[in-house]
């Protein structure tokens, strides 16, 4: 393990692009569920062509695997290359990881190492490594996704994983031995919890580590379905998008502009300014037409605010050298508390104001404002 975290030159953050504007392919390739519609090269062609220049790919290995051997099916594998194939094509940078997965590693119990853990973990990513040892390295290997570690001693555990991770890779040689890898933040991936018990990184030959966050917050604005006893769900998020009417759906100041930015600086004072890149792997807030008296102007009110929610959380992490990338569901079950923005069916961007902010262009304007 390394001493301390000033491991890398400020080079490194190059190799993500900048700035970048990401899309993520969610509840598709990771799903471990039926009835998901499978990505197109159309759908990849036109995420490209709505100004996103990153995507994340999530994977479900040991969904598509032999329970025994461990042995990742053929099909899977081909489709999940094919995917990143088309993506290439599209001049996207790509980042393939392992994804909840049925929570074999999310939710392994952290709080004692575990050989057999271990086992399927670097026998997954050597496969995936041998499979994509020729591909250049704008093709990135996340480890994991959101895994359920709650201190700073599975914390220790988990970077123990996360050591022999590195080592499967670059023991594969070719571009593998240069290639960027992705780390998981603890406490799912959380910002706060990665800046406490996050205190040195594994040992990498390469010097080619990236680490990565989430950021879903407020909760009552971003993923909040119903009101509970302890508070009520946020429609409006923004200083300039509260409403006069709906006044209790309104976000509180504490946790909007000035909140984002210093949770991001974080971020860039443990991590970016130190030359170690940050991947904001997943962000957003859902949508929620067909909100119970949520109509009209209000309801306009509340889509303009998740504009501009979106575009201010792209343009203050791109600023710290940190690389936003937006997550879309596909909706799928999800109705209209969605973040979908393209009908994963025919590949047609249904959103484009969303798209507008989440690529460096401008929020919608409150309405009549």
């Amino acid at each position: 393990m390394a001493a301390g975290l000033s491991l890398f030159s400020a080079s490194g953050r190059a190799q993500l692009a900048n700035p970048t504007y990401g899309w993520n392919l969610g509840n598709t390739l990771e799903a471990t569920w039926s009835g998901v519609t499978m990505p197109t090269q159309t759908l990849i062609n036109n995420v490209a062509a709505a100004g996103f220049n990153t995507i994340r790919i999530p994977c479900a290995w040991d969904h598509n695997a032999d329970p025994n051997t461990h042995v990742i099916n053929a099909s899977y594998m081909a489709t999940v290359t094919q995917v990143v194939q088309w993506a290439q094509a599209a001049h996207l940078t790509v980042i393939i990881n392992d994804h909840w997965d049925g929570g074999w590693f999310e939710d392994s119990n952290f709080n004692t190492y575990d050989p057999n853990v271990n086992a399927k973990l670097v026998s997954y990513w050597t496969q995936i490594a041998n499979n994509f040892r020729g591909y250049n390295t704008k093709l990135l290997f996340a480890v994991a996704n959101e895994p359920n570690v709650s201190s700073q001693a599975q914390t220790t555990v988990l970077l123990q994983y996360y050591q022999n991770f590195i080592n499967a890779v670059r023991s594969t040689g070719g571009n593998n031995s240069k290639r960027w890898l992705v780390l998981q933040g603890p406490g799912g991936s959380n910002i706060d919890d990665t800046n406490n018990w996050v205190t040195s990184l594994p040992s990498d030959p390469a010097k080619h580590l990236v680490f990565e966050v989430h950021y879903y917050a407020p909760y009552q604005y971003a993923l909040m379905t119903a009101d509970a006893t302890w508070g009520s769900m946020w429609y409006f998020w923004g200083q300039n998008y509260h409403s006069s009417i709906l006044t209790t759906r309104n976000a509180t100041s504490s946790t909007e502009e000035s909140y984002v930015t210093s949770e991001l600086q974080k971020m860039s004072s443990q991590f970016t300014r130190k030359g170690i890149p940050v991947l904001l792997g997943e962000f957003g807030a859902i949508r929620r037409t067909g909100t119970t008296g949520l109509t009209g102007t209000e309801l306009n009110l509340h889509l303009a605010s998740r504009t501009y929610f979106d575009k201010y959380i792209v343009s203050q992490a791109n600023s710290l050298g940190i690389r936003p990338v937006y997550w879309d569901d596909a909706d799928n079950g999800s109705g209209n508390n969605a973040f979908g923005i393209f009908d994963r069916s025919s590949g047609v961007l249904t959103r484009p104001d969303d798209a507008h902010a989440l690529t460096g262009g401008a929020a919608l304007p409150p309405p009549g404002g």
